[in-house]
């Protein structure tokens, strides 16, 4: 009788579905533990978290965030001095920088419509959302071949905001959408595509 096998007829004091031990069996394996022991570290860290009134679920995703905007080319920097290097630049050189924007939006956008995602533009609206914790509202959406966002925060300055605007209208175009509405201004962002050779109404 195997380790897992043994888990498993104790079941009658421990439910869990049978894909879910037959997978941590593996990693059990991988790891050079005994089912066993793995169970029971994952018991101990969850109650510890409990204890301590950390919620695991959140953590988890929290570092899915920081993983996920490293791996998409983004780093940490301090908020203000981010809008503040954002208004110089967009004040000294502001149509190198449109252009630097929207240049990224559309290689971010790529980078979705170019890997294996089942659903490539949910995959990059969730993905946004998470990276732009600095809004206070963020909203994309797709219906009759057309995508609308809408990004507001009272934090922007005007620099950042044309500047992520550029961002944005960059990403409609890398998923092949021509911008048709604009309405932007310090703090509000207003941006709706329509897919390229619909033409418009």
């Amino acid at each position: 009788m195997t380790d897992l096998d043994k888990f498993k007829a104790k079941r009658k004091t421990f439910v869990a579905r049978e894909d879910l031990l037959d997978n941590l069996a593996k990693i059990a394996k991988q790891k050079g533990y005994s089912l066993y022991a793995l169970v029971n570290e994952i018991f101990e860290l969850f109650l510890k978290a409990e204890e301590i009134g950390v919620d695991l679920r959140r953590i988890f995703d929290e570092r899915w965030i920081l993983e996920n905007a490293k791996r998409s080319g983004f780093i940490l920097g301090v908020e203000s001095l981010w809008y503040s290097l954002a208004d110089l630049a967009y004040e000294e050189a502001k149509n190198q920088v449109l252009k630097d924007w929207f240049d990224v939006g559309v290689w971010f956008a790529k980078r979705y419509t170019t890997r294996n995602f089942k659903n490539p533009f949910e995959a990059l609206r969730r993905d946004l959302k998470a990276f732009l914790w600095n809004a206070s509202q963020f909203s994309m959406y797709e219906a009759n071949e057309r995508i609308y966002i809408r990004v507001l925060s009272p934090r922007f300055s005007e620099g950042y905001t044309f500047l992520l605007a550029a961002f944005l209208e960059g990403i409609l175009s890398g998923l092949g959408f021509e911008v048709v509405e604009r309405e932007v201004f310090k703090g509000n962002i207003r941006v709706e595509g329509l897919k390229s050779g619909k033409g418009g109404n």
